[in-house]
């Protein structure tokens, strides 16, 4: 599990959402706002993809799209 340091920031989407929910109790109020902030951290992850995976890869099929998005040969 992520947890957020000193220089986390919680979205405006977030703070507004909180502000407008009617929650029962405050353990509730709680829970609901670690499970966003989760949410948010898990969200700013980037999976990097190993080196030797990029240059196995093609570069291309050789044709290219234009505006009408048939596929043409020009090169």
């Amino acid at each position: 599990m992520l947890k957020p340091t000193s220089s986390y920031r919680m979205s405006s989407t977030l703070k507004t959402s909180l502000a407008l929910s009617k929650f029962k109790t405050l353990e509730q109020r709680h829970a609901w706002k670690r499970a966003c902030i989760d949410a948010e951290l898990c969200s700013k992850i980037v999976v990097k993809s190993d080196k030797k995976d990029r240059g196995s890869r093609p570069q291309g099929t050789g044709y290219q799209t234009n505006d009408t998005g048939t596929a043409s040969t020009a090169k």
